[in-house]
C-alpha cells in the first residue's frame, strides 16, 4: 500500500517562531530517504518553499490553499488555478467600505510569485489568491459579503501567531486543499492519505484524507473532526507520528 503523509505548515509542522525545529528537519529527511512519501499543503505562497528548503522533498508541495504546486526538482510552479482579473476587481469594490487591516493579491509571472496590495496591483498580472487581514469580530460580516460573490472559494481562520485577528484567503471556485489533494492522490497513485492540521483552513484535508490528525495545539473544531490528537507543533508532533506509523506499516 502506497501511503502519502501530508502536513499543514503554520501551527502544525512549524513551531511558533514560524520555523522548523532542527529535529523535525533531521527526522523528516531520514524518513524521506528511507522511502516515505511526504508533502505539505499550506495557505502560504512563495515563503513556503523558503521555509522548508532544508527538507529533501521528492514530491511537489501544495501551496496557496490548493491554487498551485511547487516542484523542487524542476524549480517550477505548476498546475495553476487562477482567479479571473475582473473578479478580483469586483471583490475589491465589494470590500471598499469594509474594515480591513490588509488586502493583498498574490500573482505569478515568469515562474515567480509576488505579493502586492490591491492598490499596487497592475490589474493585468494573473492572480492566484487574495489575502485579507481583518478584526476577528468582523468575521460573520465578511463571510456574508463573500458568500454572495460567484466564482470564488474562501477560507476564514484565526491568525496563528496573534490574538484578535483573522485571515481570509480567497481562491478560484472549486479550489481548496481538498481538491488539490484529491488530484495529487490520483495523479501519483497513492492508496491512502494521512493528513495533519491545526486550523480551520485545514478542515478540507479532513474531508479527503483517509486519516486526519490534529496537533495538540489545534483549535477545538479541528480536534473534533480529527481521527486522533497527536503531539503539538512545539515537540515534533507530526514527524514523531510519521516515524512511528511508518515503522508499524513496514
Amino acid at each position: 500500500m502506497r501511503v502519502l503523509y501530508v502536513s499543514d505548515l503554520d501551527g502544525t509542522l512549524l513551531n511558533l517562531n514560524q520555523g522548523l525545529n532542527l529535529s523535525t528537519i533531521e527526522k523528516l529527511n531520514k524518513l524521506i530517504d528511507e522511502g516515505i512519501n511526504f508533502t505539505i499543503s499550506t495557505g502560504r505562497g512563495d515563503s513556503a518553499k523558503n521555509i522548508v528548503n532544508d527538507i529533501n522533498f521528492k514530491l511537489p508541495i501544495m501551496i496557496l490553499n490548493g491554487s498551485l504546486n511547487y516542484d523542487f526538482t524542476k524549480k517550477e510552479y505548476e498546475n495553476l488555478k487562477l482567479i479571473p482579473n475582473k473578479k478580483v476587481v469586483e471583490i475589491e469594490q465589494k470590500l471598499k467600505d469594509f474594515d480591513l487591516k490588509k488586502l493583498e493579491v498574490q500573482t505569478i509571472e515568469k515562474n515567480e510569485l509576488n505579493r502586492f496590495s490591491v492598490k499596487e496591483w497592475n490589474k493585468k498580472t494573473d492572480v492566484l489568491a487574495m489575502n485579507i487581514l481583518f478584526p476577528e469580530e468582523k468575521r460573520t460580516e465578511l463571510s456574508m459579503i463573500l458568500s454572495k460573490i460567484e466564482g470564488i472559494n474562501f477560507f476564514i481562520h484565526k491568525k496563528v501567531y496573534t490574538v484578535g485577528e483573522c485571515y481570509c484567503d480567497i481562491v478560484k471556485d472549486n479550489v481548496s486543499k481538498a481538491s488539490r489533494l484529491k488530484d495529487f492522490k490520483e495523479y501519483y497513485g497513492f492508496d491512502k492519505v494521512i493528513a495533519f492540521g491545526d486550523s480551520e483552513n485545514d478542515l478540507p484535508l479532513a474531508d479527503i484524507a483517509d486519516e486526519f490528525y490534529a496537533v495538540e495545539n489545534a483549535v477545538n473544531i479541528v480536534k473534533q473532526r480529527a481521527t486522533g490528537i497527536i503531539g503539538s507543533c512545539f515537540d515534533d508532533g507530526v514527524v514523531n507520528f510519521i516515524e512511528k506509523d511508518s515503522r508499524k506499516s513496514s
